[in-house]
């Protein structure tokens, strides 16, 4: 329709340009914006909730991101035979290829690298002896422990000898490259590392009910897909609610340059009470954490993140019927990786 003062044609190239430019300054304005520090700050004094997911985001947006850690994990790994078997994976484009490097990474994680331990063998009886092992409860750890970020040591009797076995439950990445072994907190700790040693995009999950895991961003498919190192597990995020019949409350995802509830994508039934902080609030920390993430970022990788994330929150709209139900033939089969009685415990055994 020609514009009715000029009677010509409106440029609609030159009108789509400005609302782009009107958006994106919409955008970046409110990343720029920082009048929101004092809410921020009297959310965390009056919430405990929100002051442990900010002391949470202090580490596990920060400690990934060292180089000489990265260059320890590439000369530790059987590079050779990772790449070996990557190269044998077939692939639709040549951009799967890391979504084929992912999935052997979780392979020779879990098949070649790390253990699960439930209980570790006793230091006396030695290897396969662990089944004789009882628990005699937790301790501090001692002066060597402490060097590697350990803030329990789990103790185990052993029913043979009498033998008192120490475990302790390190968190620094570096010393599990040398114990390779652990349960889900040292699984998904080491494993978020080795990713990014990669140069992966690399999410740390947390979930409120002790258990932890990660995702990592797809070139390919465009999008976060799901990551548990634990059960090799890729793009599964139904199983924690389906196959194992597990229920939750919140899923928040840590990276270098966000902070994001990501509850939607995992709890998608046995939903637990959210009654730690309100909606708005969990809304309003995510954001003003990420915001702080991002603060030295130029304006076009701001830009590119944010449109990033809007994609992200459209996928948790329901599709349709059944939706991500529908998406597993496994359910209720419980989780793969502890023993029996240890997942019973935790309701993780399925049906």
């Amino acid at each position: 329709m020609p514009d009715t003062e000029t009677g010509r044609e409106p440029d609609f190239q030159l009108v789509s340009a400005m609302f782009f430019k009107k958006y994106k300054d919409y955008i970046l304005g409110r990343y720029r914006d920082a009048s929101d520090g004092y809410r921020f700050h009297e959310l965390l004094r009056s919430n405990g909730f929100a002051r442990d997911l900010y002391n949470s985001s202090r580490r596990l947006c920060t400690i990934y991101d060292n180089g000489d850690w990265h260059s320890k994990v590439l000369e530790t790994l059987d590079l050779e035979l990772i790449y070996a078997n990557v190269d044998k994976m077939p692939k639709k484009k040549e951009e799967e290829y890391t979504d084929n490097l992912v999935k052997e990474l979780l392979r020779y994680f879990k098949r070649d690298f790390f253990k699960w331990c439930d209980k570790p063998d006793c230091d006396n009886c030695g290897p396969g002896s662990s089944k004789n092992q009882e628990s005699a409860g937790v301790v501090g750890p001692n002066a060597d422990e402490s060097k590697y970020d350990c803030g329990v040591v789990e103790l185990y009797k052993c029913k043979n000898c009498g033998t008192i076995t120490r475990f302790p439950r390190y968190n620094d990445p570096i010393k599990l490259l040398e114990t390779r072994k652990g349960r889900c907190g040292e699984w998904a700790n080491l494993f978020t590392l080795i990713l990014k040693s990669f140069g992966l995009g690399t999410r740390y999950v947390w979930n409120r009910e002790d258990h932890v895991w990660n995702e990592y961003y797809s070139p390919y498919l465009e999008r976060w897909v799901h990551l548990d190192s634990c059960e090799q597990s890729f793009d599964q995020p139904y199983i924690y609610a389906i196959n194992w019949n597990k229920s939750m409350s919140y899923c928040i995802a840590y990276s270098s340059d966000t902070v994001i509830d990501v509850s939607k994508r995992y709890i998608l039934k046995n939903q637990l009470p959210r009654d730690q902080i309100s909606e708005d609030d969990l809304q309003f920390f995510c954001s003003y954490v990420t915001k702080q993430l991002r603060s030295s970022m130029s304006d076009d990788e701001l830009y590119k993140l944010a449109c990033r994330d809007n994609l992200e929150q459209l996928e948790w709209f329901p599709k349709g019927t059944g939706d991500n139900l529908s998406q597993t033939k496994t359910e209720g089969v419980g989780r793969q990786s502890g023993s029996a009685d240890w997942k019973q415990q935790r309701g993780e055994h399925g049906k």
